[in-house]
């Protein structure tokens, strides 16, 4: 394993990629323990060999990210990879073989990098360093070493599960689910959420009035607090208690937040007296609605008959995953038979003019949908 921190090793880690078909990545990330999550660590393996980069330091990233994106890039749970490469460079993969989506396409039990190279490469892959924070420097070289494991063997992990999908007749469906994968990181979260205000947290769906009300104000005051501390939101306050407070405060209104059954100990102790500042605060705030995400091309309206067809479509897709001994949601999301049973299809054609299910998924699953939505 190499470590690079310089211009001109960087160079002879460009020219190692260009003699490689394939390239197997991962990066590192401080999300844990800052607010601004940075990339602090990218990791390559090629035939030549194991390369971690420091990507904090001032380096010319432009040949590398060329050189990487004309590779096929290994990657195991590559969304959150690239993401975190887009958002840093601006970078998109041409092509992609992540190891996650072929272990979920063949039905493995156990789906964790640690599990598939026991599997397939009879090697006990160390957890310990998961929660390191990869922006301190120097780092120590037990933290290099566990870094450059994370691609070591994915090499072998790939070539031995291409294998697999090629003997089901399933190597086509991981590839249009990369080539779908690549197509969702080329747009960024906040992109997709643009809608749909940040402070609508999970569950906020739930609350209504003086409480959606407290949330928001909660919820900016939380992201204020994690700025100034240099912390991730959630470990200032995680979402769910946001949402507890904010049910209990609309029901309380002027009581102490510290006399909230359940609270954690933070709230009882160094958060109280400024919750309680925000609390009087959004007792009086106006009033605020919940912003439901746009369903795209879906205008039509929930009846109880599209509710049944919705059903009856879940249990099919349910059925069909059993079948091939895969998670359902493979096949479809719930997301994706809601707008199946609003549309409500007719024909083949229709189903596939609505673009929402890939051309494998269409083939195992388009006839068997088309059946209630005629009801």
């Amino acid at each position: 394993m190499k470590f690079i921190e310089r211009q001109d090793a960087l160079t002879e880690v460009v020219e190692a990629l260009s003699a490689s078909e394939w390239v197997a990545l991962d990066t590192e990330a401080d999300s844990l323990h800052h607010y601004v999550e940075k990339l602090c660590l990218l990791q390559l393996s090629v035939p030549a060999g194991d390369f971690v980069l420091d990507t904090l330091v001032g380096l010319d990233w432009k040949p590398l990210l060329e050189a990487l994106s004309r590779k096929l890039l290994i990657i195991h749970g590559a969304d959150f990879d690239l993401r975190m490469l887009r958002r840093a460079h601006g970078f998109v993969p041409s092509g992609v073989f992540d190891t996650m989506i072929a272990a979920q396409l063949l039905g493995y039990e156990k789906q964790g990098l640690a599990d598939l190279a026991l599997r397939h490469c009879g090697v006990h892959l160390s957890k310990a360093a998961q929660k390191a924070d990869w922006s301190r420097r120097p780092l120590k070289e037990d933290l290099l070493a566990y870094a450059a494991n994370d691609t070591h063997y994915l090499e072998s992990i790939w070539k031995k599960m291409e294998e697999e999908l090629t003997a089901l007749g399933r190597r086509r469906w991981h590839t249009e689910t990369c080539e779908r994968l690549i197509q969702s990181v080329s747009v960024s979260k906040e992109e997709v959420r643009k809608d749909r205000p940040a402070w609508q947290v999970k569950g906020s769906a739930l609350l209504k009035g003086r409480a959606l009300t407290i949330l928001k104000e909660l919820w900016h005051w939380r992201e204020e607090r994690a700025k100034v501390l240099d912390r991730p939101a959630f470990k200032v306050l995680n979402s769910e208690y946001l949402i507890q407070a904010a049910r209990w405060a609309s029901e309380h209104a002027g009581e102490d937040i510290g006399l909230m059954p359940d609270a954690p100990r933070n709230i009882k102790g160094e958060l109280r007296e400024p919750l309680n500042e925000v609390l009087k605060k959004a007792q009086t705030a106006p009033l605020v609605e919940f912003s439901k995400p746009r369903r795209g091309s879906v205008p039509n309206p929930w009846t109880e008959t599209s509710k049944q067809r919705f059903l009856a479509l879940k249990s099919i897709r349910d059925a069909a995953g059993n079948e091939l001994k895969i998670q359902p949601s493979l096949l479809a999301t719930n997301a994706v038979l809601e707008v199946v049973a609003l549309k409500n299809p007719k024909t083949f054609e229709d189903i596939r003019a609505l673009d929402c299910l890939m051309s494998w998924q269409l083939e195992v699953l388009a006839e068997k949908l088309l059946k209630p939505t005629s009801a």
